[in-house]
């Protein structure tokens, strides 16, 4: 059966009140914002100013931590591709590590190509290690001196090994403290023939860290730090000579306890937001002020307020690492002054042209304002909360207001039949070509009612809807409070994907978060079932991460934005496999090992082995979901909590 569709022809309203035309009233105003005009080009100009004396500051400040980073990047990078080095010489069979003289020259010609390591040494699973280290003082420093095998003793070093087992590949560790000094530390895992045999490490002293600081805070005027996460000192200038007395200061002091004021209000600090972040990137640019009772309009000119800019890189050990530097802000006092004083001169002319823009602005705003609102409502898909606009006496919005009404009723008529959550998602993304069809990575949630064939045998057809309507509701929210988009209703069962339209990050945590709220709250409607006397459901739900085609898909007057692909089909068969794995569960949720690998430890996944699944030519690793931590079930609509 076929249908056309006709256009609506606007009707003009019967009403004939008196009307006024936008170009009446731009035409009275327009000889007044002339008159003001210099006034306006004056305060362009300086708030040009402002924004190129900001940018310059931000790109100077991401200048600066881009050197300390380089700098920092290069030290560091160094004793990686040392350890590196060894690794790939002990996987080409160059030495074995009983063979003490040929593991020993290894390392010390790895040792002695990198400055920046004080130590390297190869540590075996039974805590045994052995290895080269460089002289630091004495009659020879610099010297590379061999030590023999030896267990390992030192509690600290001993944690140190012990967690190095637990993570494969290249890692910096947690800080070695012992009588030599403060040591970073990266190992790379020593591997032959499949097998990990030992670990090679190197060893970095801080003080290199300090050294650098103390040569940029020289280079640029500044005064230069590395931080240990956010609250200790791990390389300060005061730290580089080792001969110059530190009143009592070490690495990894807390900032309250360093001596340094600046750092120790650091803390406290005031994140400055006029910088443009396409310069800035990811610098922090704050406001540190020693003294809490000054005036903060006048920041610039105080001597007791610092400018700190800072990065956070990761990739050093356990925590963060903070770098940067700080000085006085009065350092750009001068810059910004001229810019205040233009701002003030051009203040008399702008005064005027403000009376006047927020007078015309009053008077033409509230028509456009509602036009507006509603509009954004469209463009959200929001037509529950839309109202028919108001009329109005200037001609043009009157004729808008009628059109975004009739427009109006002919979305709310067909509304009822597409799924709003996808037509706003595609809506909101505002991408071109984001409907056309595309290969995406993406998870797939099929459901299933148990044995609901012969449940709906024993209902009416009246009584049958009704309970699907109720159960689909529960899935929807769920699916939804998760940024999901429901595909598809088959019969009783609901099929869903994540990470399309919209980038969803965490897809696959997701959907398994959807899916525990649709146990906990199906748990709960059914035992509220069991109260009214209503039939409590079982369901299946299959999950499972991979690549599809999606976009849009049918004949050319008809089309669904959907997803076809493997993936589809193993994510309902992993449903299907739910009633074998747990047929007395209530809800059973099973996932592949493609989704489970991107989950964290607050997703509890339990192992239930390798299963053929139909359609597929190789066995596929299954497991059922446990317990999810930080899971609000989404009743209501709410969202559920995204970690």
């Amino acid at each position: 059966m076929s249908t056309s569709t006709q256009p609506v022809r606007l009707q003009r309203p019967t009403d004939r009140r008196r009307r006024v035309s936008v170009s009446v009233i731009m035409a009275l105003s327009f000889g007044t914002l002339i008159l003001l005009s210099i006034g306006g080009v004056l305060a362009l100009t300086v708030g040009a100013n402002v924004r190129n004396t900001f940018d310059l500051l931000g790109a100077q400040s991401t200048l600066l931590v881009d050197a300390m980073e380089d700098s920092l990047r290069t030290e560091m990078g160094r004793p990686e591709s040392a350890v590196d080095g060894i690794a790939q010489l002990y996987a080409q069979g160059e030495f074995r590590i009983d063979d003490e003289d040929a593991t020993a020259a290894a390392l010390a010609g790895a040792l002695s190509a990198t400055p920046q390591a004080t130590a390297m040494l190869i540590c075996t699973p039974d805590m045994v290690c052995r290895g080269v280290s460089r002289s630091m003082g004495g009659d020879a420093p610099g010297t590379i001196r061999r030590f023999a095998p030896e267990a390992e003793k030192a509690p600290q070093t001993l944690a140190a090994l012990e967690q190095r087992r637990k993570v494969d590949g290249r890692r910096w560790g947690a800080f070695v403290n012992n009588e030599h000094g403060l040591f970073a530390q990266v190992s790379v895992p020593l591997s032959r023939d499949g097998a990990t045999q030992g670990w090679v490490i190197a060893a970095v002293e801080l003080q290199k860290l300090s050294e650098i600081t103390q040569q940029l805070s020289t280079r640029f005027g500044t005064h230069a730090f590395i931080l240990d996460g956010d609250d200790r000192v791990l390389a300060d200038p005061r730290l580089a000579d080792p001969a110059t007395p530190k009143g009592g200061i070490m690495p990894l002091m807390p900032l309250a306890a360093f001596g340094d004021p600046v750092l120790a209000a650091y803390p406290k600090r005031k994140v400055e937001d006029q910088f443009d972040a396409r310069r800035t990137r990811d610098v922090e640019l704050a406001e540190i002020d020693l003294d809490g009772d000054r005036d903060s309009s006048e920041w610039w000119t105080d001597e007791s307020t610092y400018i700190a800019i800072t990065r956070e890189i990761t990739g050093y050990g356990e925590r963060p690492w903070t770098i940067g530097a700080y000085f006085r802000s009065s350092q750009i006092g001068s810059e910004i002054e001229r810019v205040v004083g233009s701002a003030m001169l051009g203040l008399a002319a702008m005064a005027a042209a403000v009376i006047v823009a927020i007078l015309l602005g009053r008077r033409l705003s509230r028509p456009i304002k509602a036009i507006a609102g509603q509009a954004t409502r469209v463009a959200n898909f929001d037509l529950d909360g839309l109202t028919p606009l108001p009329r109005s006496r200037v001609l043009e919005i009157d004729d808008q207001a009628s059109a975004f009404n009739a427009m109006l009723i002919g979305l709310r008529a067909f509304s009822t039949y597409i799924p709003r959550s996808l037509v706003a998602k595609l809506v909101r993304s505002g991408e071109i070509g984001v409907v056309e069809s595309r290969e995406a990575m993406v998870t797939v949630m099929f459901t299933d009612i148990a044995d609901f064939t012969a449940l709906s045998e024993r209902m009416g057809a009246a009584e049958a809807a009704k309970l699907l309507n109720r159960h689909f509701a529960i899935l929807c929210r769920a699916v939804d409070a998760e940024g999901g988009t429901v595909d598809k209703f088959l019969g009783d069962g609901m099929m869903a994907f994540f990470g399309a339209p919209d980038h969803l990050k965490g897809h696959a945590a997701a959907a398994v978060r959807a899916a525990a709220v649709i146990r906990e709250e199906l748990e709960a409607d059914n035992r509220l079932a069991a109260a009214e006397g209503r039939t409590a459901l079982r369901v299946r739900i299959g999950i499972h991460t991979g690549s599809v085609i999606v976009g849009n898909i049918g004949a050319s007057d008809r089309v669904n934005y959907t997803i076809i692909g493997d993936t589809v089909n193993v994510s309902q068969r992993l449903q299907g496999l739910g009633k074998v794995l747990t047929p007395n569960a209530t809800t059973a949720i099973a996932i592949s090992a493609e989704t489970a690998s991107r989950l964290d430890e607050r997703f509890e996944t339990i192992p239930s082995g390798t299963h053929m699944l139909r359609g597929r030519g190789e066995a596929m690793e299954v497991f059922l979901v446990g317990e999810v931590h930080a899971v609000t079930p989404a009743i209501g609509g709410r969202e559920a909590s995204a970690a």
